[in-house]
This record gives C-alpha cells, sequence and structure tokens, in this order.
C-alpha cells in the first residue's frame, strides 16, 4: 500500500463531501449526492485498515493507541458541532425534535447513532431531515466497524485474512440486498448491510500491493472508473439505495485509489477539491445542523437562496472548524492517560445534559410534543407491516360493528370513531397502503414491488376476515389517495400493480383505474352485506400545518406559511386534492357511497381552520390530532355510525 500524502485520495475526500452537502442543499443536478457517504467508507476502510495492518506487521500495534488516535481524529471537532447543536436547538426545534436529541447526543457519543436513528424512524416519527445530527449515522457505522477490525487482524491468523474478508464482504453484500426489499431502513442505517462497503477499502489494504496484481485491469478500468464517479451521483440508476449505485461508486473509488494515476495531482480541478478534502470533516460535521435547522423552521418548501446561504454559512464554518479546532487538536502531542480519559467522559456527559437542563429550565407551557404525537388509531402495532390478523390492541370489542380500513388517513379517524360510537370498532391499517381490494401503489425508490405484493396481501386479508366477520356490518375506507392517482409527487415516481391471474402487473397512475379498483372494492364489500362509508382527507395545501402552529405559538421563525395563522388557503387546497376532489366525486355518483368530508366543519369561501376550538387540529401536513380527531368524528359518528 502507498504511504505518505495522496492528492487523489485527498481529492476523493473533496468529491464525496461536495455530493453529500450539494445533495442536502437540493440542488437538482446532485439527485444522487447522498453516494459520497459511500465514497467515504471506501477510502476510510482503505486508510485505517492499511494503519493497523502496518502496526501488526511491524510488531508494535497497540489497541489502545490506536483508538486514541481514532479519537483524537474525530472528537474535538465532533464535540465542539455537538456543543453548538445542542445549545441552539432550544431556540429551532420542536418539541418533539428538542426530546429526540437527547437520544441522538448519547448515540453520537456513544458510536450508536446509526441505532438510535433506525428508532426514530418509525411511519409517524417527525421526518429524517428534521433530526439535526442526522449525518453522525455514518461515523457510527464506521466506527462500529473499527471496533470490530483490529481484533480480527489481531486474533484471526493472517494466512486467513483475504479468505475471512472475502467470506464477511459477500456475506454483507448478500445481508444488503436480502434485507433492501424487506427492512430498507434497517439496511441504510445498520453496520452488517453496510460493512461491504468498508470491506472493499479493506479487503484491498489487506491484500496490498493489489494495484499491481491487477495492474492491467486497474489501469483500463480507471477512465471508466472516473466516469462513473462524475455521472452516477447526477444521473442515478434509480435502484434502491444501498444498491447497485452503492455497488458502482465503491468500485470506482477503489480503482482510482489503487491506480494512483500520475497525472490527477497535476490537474488544477484535482488539487481544488483536495483542498476541499482538507476540510471534508469539519464541513461534514457543521453542514447537516445548519440544513436541519433550516428544514425545522421551513414549514413549506425550502427555497433554492434559503439552500445556497445555508451552503455557503456550511463552508464558512467548516474552515473555521477546521483552522481552529480539527488541524490544531491533530497536531498536539498528546499522549493517553487516565485523565484525558475522564475527560473525555466529563465532555461526553456535560454534552448530553445540556437539552435535558435547558428543557429543564424552560417556562412551563402546552407540551407541545405530547399534542402532536403519532395517531397510529389505538396503538403503534394497528400500522400492520404483514398481513391482516385480528389484535387485542387494535379493537375495542370481541364483536365490532365498524371496521376502519386504510392507510394512515384511516389510523387518524380511529380515536374519533372509537369515542362516538357505542357499536365497537376493529382497525385494519398499513402505512401507505389504500383501501383497495386488488390494487397497490408502486414506486422505484422506496415502496418497492415486494412492498407493494405485501400491501396485496394485507388488503385481501381484510376482505377474508370480512367474509368470516358477521358482526361487522360497516367499513369506513380512508386515503388521501394521491400515491395511487399521481405519477410524480416531487419525491417518488408512482405507478400501480394489481394482480391478474396470480401474476403483479405493473400499470400507470391515474383516476381511471383507481375509480374502476374502487368500485370494484365496494362491490365486494357490499357483496358481503357490508355497508360502506368512505372519509376524505382533512384539508391542506403539502405544508406542514402542525409544525407551523407549534412555532407560531413558541414565536420561532417560520419559513414557507401560506397565511400568518397557519391556515390553509382554499385555493391551494383545492388543486392540492384536485384528483383526490375527482375521484371521490366519482365515486360518490357512479355507487352511491357516503362519502365524508371535513370541509363543511373548517373551511369557508376562502380558507380552511388549522385550529378549532382552541384544540392544534394537524400533527403534520394533514394528520388530525387525537384531541382533532376525537372533536371532528364525535360531531359527525352518532350521525353516521349509530344510526
Amino acid at each position: 500500500m502507498a504511504t505518505g500524502f495522496r492528492t487523489d485520495i485527498q481529492a476523493l475526500r473533496g468529491l464525496a463531501v461536495s455530493l453529500v452537502v450539494f445533495y442536502h442543499a437540493n440542488i437538482g443536478l446532485f439527485q444522487g449526492g447522498f453516494l459520497g457517504v459511500d465514497i467515504f467508507f471506501v477510502i476510510s476502510g482503505y486508510l485505517v485498515t492499511g494503519i493497523v495492518k502496518k502496526g501488526i506487521e511491524s510488531g508494535n500495534f497497540s489497541f489502545r493507541e490506536f483508538y486514541f488516535r481514532r479519537a483524537k481524529r474525530l472528537l474535538p471537532a465532533a464535540y465542539v458541532v455537538f456543543l453548538l447543536t445542542a445549545l441552539a436547538a432550544p431556540f429551532v426545534l420542536n418539541a418533539q425534535e428538542s426530546k429526540d436529541l437527547v437520544a441522538q447526543l448519547v448515540g453520537a457519543l456513544s458510536f450508536s447513532a446509526n441505532v438510535v436513528l433506525l428508532f426514530q424512524s418509525g411511519y409517524f416519527s417527525s421526518a429524517a431531515e428534521l433530526k439535526p445530527l442526522l449525518h453522525i449515522w455514518s461515523l457510527s457505522i464506521e466506527e462500529q466497524y473499527y471496533l470490530l477490525l483490529p481484533a480480527f487482524l489481531v486474533f484471526m491468523p493472517r494466512r486467513y485474512w483475504v479468505r475471512s474478508g472475502i467470506v464477511m464482504l459477500f456475506g454483507s453484500l448478500a445481508l444488503c440486498l436480502i434485507f433492501l426489499t424487506i427492512k430498507p431502513i434497517a439496511t441504510f442505517y445498520l453496520l452488517p448491510t453496510r460493512a461491504w462497503e468498508l470491506g472493499i477499502g479493506s479487503l484491498a489494504a489487506i491484500m496490498s500491493p493489489l494495484a499491481l496484481r491487477l495492474g492491467s485491469l486497474v489501469r483500463a478500468l480507471f477512465w471508466p472508473s472516473v466516469a462513473v464517479l462524475l455521472i452516477i451521483p447526477v444521473v442515478p440508476t434509480g435502484w434502491p439505495h444501498p444498491g447497485l449505485d452503492a455497488f458502482l461508486v465503491c468500485l470506482a473509488t477503489l480503482i482510482i485509489i489503487l491506480r494512483q494515476h500520475p497525472l490527477l495531482p497535476r490537474l488544477a480541478t484535482v488539487r481544488g477539491l483536495a483542498h476541499v478534502g482538507d476540510i471534508s470533516y469539519s464541513l461534514y460535521l457543521i453542514h447537516w445542523p445548519l440544513f436541519a435547522f433550516l428544514k425545522n423552521a421551513a414549514v413549506g418548501p425550502v427555497t433554492v437562496w434559503h439552500n445556497l446561504m445555508a451552503v455557503g454559512l456550511s463552508i464558512v464554518l467548516g474552515i473555521t472548524l477546521y483552522r481552529l479546532v480539527e488541524l490544531p487538536t491533530r497536531r498536539l502531542s498528546l499522549k493517553f492517560s487516565p485523565r484525558l480519559m475522564g475527560g473525555a467522559i466529563a465532555a461526553s456527559v456535560g454534552l448530553m445534559s445540556i437539552p435535558v437542563a435547558i428543557a429543564t429550565m424552560a417556562p412551563a407551557g402546552p407540551d407541545y410534543a405530547y399534542i402532536r404525537r403519532a395517531n397510529d388509531g389505538f396503538s403503534s402495532v394497528c400500522a400492520f407491516e404483514s398481513d391482516f390478523t385480528p389484535r387485542a390492541e387494535c379493537r375495542n370489542s370481541d364483536k365490532p360493528r365498524i371496521m376502519v380500513w386504510g392507510d394512515s388517513y384511516a389510523m387518524h379517524l380511529v380515536p374519533g370513531i372509537a369515542a362516538s360510537t357505542d357499536g365497537g370498532v376493529i382497525q385494519a391499517t398499513r402505512g401507505m397502503c389504500g383501501p383497495f381490494s386488488n390494487l397497490a401503489p408502486l414506486s422505484s425508490t422506496f415502496y418497492l414491488r415486494p412492498w407493494a405484493m405485501s400491501c396485496l396481501a394485507f388488503n385481501r386479508s381484510v376482505i377474508e376476515y370480512l367474509a368470516q366477520a358477521s358482526s361487522i356490518r360497516t367499513v369506513v375506507l380512508s386515503s388521501p389517495f394521491n400515491q395511487y392517482l399521481k405519477q410524480n409527487d416531487g419525491k417518488h415516481q408512482w405507478r400501480t400493480l394489481r394482480l391478474v391471474d396470480g401474476q403483479g402487473v405493473e400499470e400507470t397512475s391515474g383516476v381511471e383505474r383507481a375509480v374502476q379498483a374502487m368500485k370494484d372494492t365496494i362491490m365486494e364489500l357490499r357483496a358481503l352485506g357490508k355497508s360502506v362509508v368512505i372519509i376524505a382527507p382533512p384539508p391542506s395545501s403539502g405544508f406542514n400545518i402542525g409544525s407551523c402552529l407549534e412555532r407560531k405559538a413558541q414565536g420561532k421563525l417560520v419559513v414557507g406559511s401560506p397565511t400568518e395563522d397557519c391556515s390553509i388557503p382554499m385555493v391551494d387546497y383545492k388543486q392540492f386534492y384536485a384528483l383526490t376532489g375527482e375521484l371521490l366525486g366519482r365515486i360518490e355518483r357512479e355507487t352511491g357511497s357516503r362519502v365524508i368530508s371535513f370541509d363543511s366543519m373548517l373551511c369557508d369561501a376562502t380558507q380552511c381552520k388549522a385550529e378549532k376550538d382552541g384544540e392544534f387540529l394537524y400533527i403534520d401536513s394533514g394528520h388530525l390530532t387525537h384531541a382533532a380527531s376525537k372533536q371532528l368524528l364525535g360531531k359527525i359518528g352518532n350521525l353516521i355510525f349509530n344510526e
């Protein structure tokens, strides 16, 4: 393995952090900018494994010295960012995000942030983009990897290094591919499914001089690899991540590292990227809290100018952090001592205590985290991830008269329906999976074909249950239905999936297909002797109404609200749900089904309320709070469900 400073590797670092920053700034050119993290993983695996290998081969490797050097390299700049984030958080974050930050800090300081963030990623959990320490997941994966790597190299006989490394690399890659369509969020966050990326770099370092053994192949693949790193982040394949794109980028990064092309250090562009690489760690640390704070303040879309300002401030603060903290502490001649360890532990405890102390000292007031808590209906376990089976937690009677069926927009109705009827309610709900007997949404980014097939299976299991459930007289259907109607909603490219002769057939999304699928569903339910009620989604225009209300009440910065009081302009609401309105209007006319809307209770000719009788109505951009569900459904529940 080559030793000494590598301009090409430093330029790769600069490219990686630039991709990540511009991706977070929502610069459309870098749709795959998140792949910068994958570049970092390969570089880190190659360099750190080389250091451990060299120490073992020279006979002077020390676990204590290795981990001390890692701490000296990483902790000072990280602790400064954690401190600034903790101090700024009470002035910017909403109540739930402030509570979540404590767990994020614990995760960051214990290198388990990836696990903490996984547990904060439930369907109704706040968006990942609002979490100021979200980006520490990648550092946690690296440190977990390096907790295990030295022990592997020290205790495994050298003759087994390569064979064992290959087995573990491909084992991790296999786990990644298997779980990518089953548990994509866990696949993204956890070490066993991401270790192969670091392992590619590690294996190359272990097999050094690999470049000499594969010289002709490495030379032949060098320029194609450069092309991959420049093209894939701009035009990703669309496969789920970490998948094909990550694999290509990781291999391309490795080829460039192994080639060590003599031309690269002479190119001005490469030298410029190498200068960015010098500050890459500090820039990576500081940029995301700024973007997260901006996204917390923005209840509507963040503008290009806001993002560019965040990029500029990130660069300035990144350079400052590098020059005043990272570089000076790296140059300090420190030796491990119990006193230093005690200081690091004390600093960690102090950092964790800051948000707790600030929350304790805050003046008493409404508990907005509780007001805007997740509304999963009866229980979070009622957001089914497998076929429907009646659960005690998801009903309030052994012989319910009403079933609530649909996605999260059915979940949030359950508290109100249960409170307004004495006939008993059972909940059959699954996130994003609308109440169609044979139609499921499908996207190329997150809701992949296996998920869509499981949505179809869930809905069939609901129909099968209803066929046996004689006590159920009324089935309440609800969804915003946009995932079946729009082909592009800004986040996903949507299609639909239905079963034809037992085979899943992909089709274009649209009103006609959804109307027919809903008519078929209603006919099936009526054939089972059930009456059908459809409840339309509450008024919305896409901005985060719940966050807007909380921030206005606390006097915090609000960016992007269309109105002063967070109400929803009627014209925006009708435009946002235009296709849903067309669908429900046709269903009401063509099937005679009752469609219930909240418009008469919340809207006048110009706008719809975000608050009613002193209560917040919304958790987020469209879901009702527990209190609002009971308040609104209470006004119509007796009329509909107890007649």
